[in-house]
């Protein structure tokens, strides 16, 4: 139940991204703005995150659960009446809230089912691996799904899944006991970390765009104040009045995991945005042949985490994390020599194998450093650190990279240039390896 709960968040995604093409030609709207489907979901996710991960620590972790898929639900319930474009992006966001709510109280569950040891890295390891399988079974359902039926059941599909699981958990999970020892939350210093967060996304996702120079720098300036805000009153208070501890951020892993996170999600998900608008546009495949020809990435995801969460107690995390990040930036440079009428078995397909085997390594890894040396009772927040950074970086990757890939000129019919794909899957690549190796090198055995 927990690892299908996370899987809703990794399926959901998926599952869109097949008929986001469709979509953007339903409604008319351009490769940058269809971006914000993805964008809205990633920016109230990671914006909520740390308040999901406090509703984890201090309440009783299955009704969070539950209330987190409810919300998933309603959004998508939003997506699938949605009139215009724009109610299809709210719907987004309300699923992204839902989201926050679900993920950090699953990974809490997580650790207090499974003790410390090798069972628990062998979880962590399956956990990793059904939402990689439920990221691929998205792919598939979402390309074959908008085939038959339309964009819209797409949305539906997902009303039933977040049911589904929501009622599996209520009759299975453990409920979990509240932390009562918890202090009342500092709600203005809440407010202004949350600030922070989502005014960064929107200050990366104005920046990408023409002209957008100027309002970007006023949304970080704006970020950088409500981050002080929130800084000294953290000082001021501390403890367990605070949404995020300062002291949770002085641990090494904590820290690593979260920078880590945010680039190679920035790698990935906009990489992934970008191939089957590739596929389509380029290659003219079909929504649900694109979610195929992308399947094999979610197979070597899933059949690698698994192993990966084995190798965990005999190999160290450090070599994991480094292993999966470059095989994950090699697969993407891979997708630079990709042309026009380029074998699919060839390039794509490589690419897509290589780029799988390396997330398959990382995402454990990733998971299970965020957590290391933080107390039980802290792990609802500390995964949603993790996981915030990881929004951060879902966020702001497929709208950088799409503007990226747009400045260099669009083809025919408005879609976006061979070029253009290229230099944006260069560029994620040269961030993952820039950023993520030096910082997974810090990582102490």
């Amino acid at each position: 139940m927990l690892s299908a709960a996370a899987g809703l968040d990794a399926g959901g995604v998926a599952v869109l991204n097949s008929a986001l093409p469709s979509i953007g030609a339903h409604f008319g709207t351009s490769a940058q703005n269809l971006s914000w489907a993805v964008t809205g979901y990633a920016l109230s996710f990671a914006g909520l995150l740390l308040c999901g991960g406090a509703m984890a620590d201090r309440l009783r972790r299955r009704w969070v659960l539950v209330w987190g898929l409810a919300t998933v639900a309603a959004g998508a319930a939003l997506a699938f009446t949605a009139p215009v474009f724009w109610m299809v992006v709210a719907g987004r966001v309300l699923q992204g809230a839902g989201a926050a709510i679900t993920m950090p109280a699953a990974t809490a569950l997580l650790t207090s089912v499974y003790p410390s040891g090798p069972m628990r890295s062998h979880a962590f390891g399956v956990f990793s691996a059904a939402q990689a399988g439920c990221y691929g079974a998205g792919l598939v359902l979402g390309g074959v799904v908008t085939s038959a039926l339309g964009w819209r059941w797409v949305f539906a599909l997902q009303v039933l899944v977040a049911v589904c699981t929501a009622a599996a958990a209520v009759r299975w999970l453990p409920i979990g006991a509240p932390n009562h020892h918890r202090g009342r939350l500092d709600l203005v210093g809440a407010v202004a970390l949350v600030a922070a967060i989502t005014l960064v996304i929107l200050g990366a996702d104005t920046a990408s765009r023409p002209g957008g120079g100027p309002l970007a720098g006023i949304l970080v300036i704006a970020a950088a104040a409500c981050g002080c805000l929130w800084w000294h009153r953290g000082r001021a208070r501390g403890g367990d009045s605070v949404l995020l501890d300062r002291g949770l951020l002085r641990v090494r892993g904590v820290r690593i995991a979260a920078v880590v996170a945010s680039a190679f999600y920035f790698c990935v998900t906009g990489s992934l945005f970008l191939l089957p608008l590739y596929l389509q546009q380029v290659r003219g495949l079909s929504p649900a042949s694109s979610g195929l020809a992308i399947l094999p990435v979610s197979l070597a995801v899933t059949t690698t985490a698994v192993i990966s969460g084995r190798l965990m107690k005999a190999r160290r995390l450090r070599v994991l994390l480094a292993s999966g990040i470059c095989l994950t930036a090699g697969g993407v440079l891979i997708w630079c020599t990709a042309g026009t009428h380029t074998p699919y078995a060839g390039v794509v397909l490589t690419g897509l194998v290589v780029t799988g085997v390396g997330q398959g390594l990382a995402f454990p890894a990733i998971t299970a450093t965020g957590l290391r040396d933080v107390p039980d009772r802290a792990h609802g927040t500390a995964a949603a650190v993790t996981i915030t950074a990881l929004q951060i970086g879902s966020g702001v990757g497929p709208t950088v990279l799409a503007g990226i890939a747009e400045a260099v000129g669009e083809a025919a019919h408005g879609s976006l240039s061979l070029s253009g794909y290229h230099l944006a899957y260069a560029s994620a690549a040269g961030l993952l390896l820039l950023i993520g190796l030096p910082v997974a090198a810090r990582l102490k055995k």
